[in-house]
C-alpha cells in the first residue's frame, strides 16, 4: 500500500488540545464512526450469482474435502462446538445438529444438516447440506461456507467471508 501526499494524526477525543484543531480542515465533516456501524450487515442479493465461481466450487467440494478428515465428532444433545484445538484439521460432524459453533480456524468442517451455523474462527473452509442460518461473528475472516440445499439466512460480519449455494 503507498501513500503519497497523506498525513494522518493520531489524536485522544478526550485530550483538550489537538493537532487537528488549528488545521484549516478541521471544519471538515468528521468521518462515520466506525463503532455506530452494525456488527453484521445483510446476505448479499441471492439472485447476483446464478453461477458458482468454479475456483470456489473446487474448494468446497465435498468429496475432496473428506479424504483430508482427521477428526470425526457428533453433535449431542442437538449442538457441537468445533474448538480452537483443531485449528488446522478438517472434522467432520453427524448427527442432529440444530447447533454449530465453529471456534477452530485455518481448517475444514464437512456438516449435515444445520439449524443455525456460527462462526467465529478465520480461514476456515465449511460444506454443509443445508443451513437455517449462518452467523459470521465480527471476530470471523476469511472463511469459505457453501451449503448443498437450501436458502439460509446469513448474517455478515468480520471480514472477507464468502457464502455460496453449492446446486
Amino acid at each position: 500500500l503507498l501513500l503519497a501526499g497523506c498525513s494522518v494524526a493520531v489524536t485522544d477525543p478526550a485530550s483538550s488540545s489537538s493537532p487537528a484543531a488549528s488545521d484549516p480542515r478541521s471544519s471538515m465533516p468528521d468521518a462515520p464512526d466506525a463503532s455506530a456501524a452494525p456488527e453484521a450487515s445483510p446476505a448479499p442479493d441471492a439472485g447476483s450469482s446464478a453461477e458458482v465461481d468454479p475456483d470456489v466450487r473446487a474448494k468446497l467440494d465435498r468429496a475432496r474435502l473428506r479424504d483430508l478428515v482427521t477428526q470425526n465428532l457428533t453433535c449431542v444433545d442437538g449442538s457441537a462446538t468445533v474448538g480452537r484445538d483443531l485449528d488446522g484439521m478438517y472434522v467432520e460432524l453427524t448427527g442432529d445438529c440444530a447447533t454449530v459453533t465453529i471456534l477452530a480456524s485455518a481448517g475444514g468442517v464437512l456438516l449435515p444438516d444445520v439449524g443455525t451455523l456460527t462462526i467465529e474462527g478465520d480461514g476456515a473452509t465449511v460444506v454443509m447440506t443445508s443451513a437455517t442460518q449462518i452467523v459470521f461473528d465480527k471476530s470471523a475472516d476469511i472463511n469459505v461456507v457453501g451449503w448443498e440445499s437450501g436458502n439460509p439466512e446469513i448474517a455478515y460480519a468480520g471480514t472477507a467471508n464468502v457464502t455460496t449455494p453449492l446446486s
